[in-house]
């Protein structure tokens, strides 16, 4: 094996810095693999080394043994000891190199001229004698067949959160087949959580138009790359028929079912009772994933909101709702907020997209007489 001098400066220089954590792990690395045989470890196929902290002297022995996590040749055991397992897969010899606590107390007495603590360290770990810096005792380990380098195994899916899971680390749980952060109801490493949806109220008096101006809105905004969904608010206390009488499902509901589901290859439908008003957040949590609800109704709610005037008397709903962001129809009162025509759905939408999503507006483009006419273009743009 390289020197101890050639070994450290090699694995400092992979590490980022000197310290005594450096020559800590050398060491261990360089006592592990003459205790198990082995000469010259990096590119050797048979060492595996099992770490129990990780810390500086971990990448110190990665450096020296060339084992990796990436390679299944290092293996984490987090027990927080300054400690590993060096194992020779060939004889099975496995030799545990554990740094003494008192060691650390030592450091002044071999390094007498260091300038401080963590120098001293440094320097003592460097030339300290093998019994008072380790204590090095055989060990017995048993590698699963999953566990070696070589290993490929069937990959499982978690019952749980659907993610695939490779060598064999499926835990079984009442039947159910889960990985491990759900197995031990652990949080597991997620992208991040998806914003809730932006909601946008849609109100007025009744026969105003209010559908007819979601139905508009609906395909603009979609163009636009958002996922659209929306609620309709109905004002009667009674039970309202959305499911046609006679149908299975109306037979079902009508038997005392709380919740009727009805699946087809491309749609669900559900209908449930809901034996307390839900509020509008519940609602929309039922929803599919949407990145905006329009909501018919609910004009009570403090959210943003666009009211639709009657084309006939221009009676207003909301006129002093801080919350609305623009009328649509006609209107004679002064243009405190923006006021659009039921057919400007292209501009509206630009509001909607400026004040729920925060889109900046275009910047004018600049006027050109002599480019109103397609004659005026020049050559190159009009050839085929």
């Amino acid at each position: 094996m390289r020197s101890l001098e050639e070994l450290l400066q090699e694995s400092t220089s992979a590490h980022g810095h000197h310290c005594a954590g450096q020559v800590l792990g050398v060491r261990m690395a360089m006592v592990g693999c003459r205790e198990i045989d082995i000469d010259e470890p990096r590119g050797c196929k048979k060492i595996m080394v099992y770490v129990e902290m990780d810390r500086c002297a971990t990448d110190a022995m990665q450096a020296v043994t060339g084992c990796s996590l990436g390679k299944r040749t290092l293996k984490f055991l987090d027990y927080g000891k300054m400690a590993a397992t060096f194992v020779n897969l060939e004889t099975r010899q496995a030799i545990r190199v554990l740094a003494k606590d008192d060691s650390r107390n030592l450091a002044a007495r071999y390094a007498p001229d260091a300038a401080n603590p963590q120098e001293a360290q440094k320097k003592a770990y460097a030339v300290m004698p093998e019994e008072a810096l380790f204590s090095i005792r055989p060990a017995v380990v048993d590698i699963a067949e999953e566990d070696l380098p070589c290993f490929r195994g069937v990959r499982v899916y978690c019952d749980g959160c659907g993610e695939g899971i490779n060598l064999r680390r499926e835990m079984h749980r009442s039947g159910r087949t889960l990985c491990i952060p759900c197995a031990q109801e652990r949080l597991a490493p997620r992208s991040e959580a998806k914003p809730p949806p932006k909601i946008l109220l849609i109100v007025g008096f009744k026969k105003v138009g209010k559908t007819t101006l979601i139905e508009n809105l609906i395909p603009e905004i979609s163009r636009r790359g958002y996922r659209v969904a929306t609620v309709k608010h109905h004002h009667s206390d009674y039970p309202v028929s959305v499911d046609s009488s006679g149908t299975d499902t109306w037979r079902h509901r009508r038997a005392g079912a709380k919740g009727v589901a009805l699946a087809t290859p491309t749609e669900v439908a559900l209908f449930r009772d809901a034996e307390t008003s839900l509020s509008l957040d519940q609602i929309v949590a039922i929803l599919p994933d949407a990145d905006i609800v329009l909501v018919e109704g609910f004009h009570l709610e403090p959210r943003a909101k666009i009211e639709v005037l009657s084309a006939r008397t221009g009676e207003r709903l909301c006129q002093m709702d801080k919350h609305l962001l623009a009328v649509v129809g006609a209107t004679t009162q002064a243009a405190a907020i923006p006021a659009f025509a039921p057919g400007a759905i292209k501009a509206l939408t630009d509001l909607i997209e400026k004040e729920l999503f925060g889109k900046p507006d275009l910047p004018a483009k600049p006027h050109c007489p002599q480019m109103d006419s397609p004659m005026d273009l020049p050559a190159l743009a009009r050839q085929p």
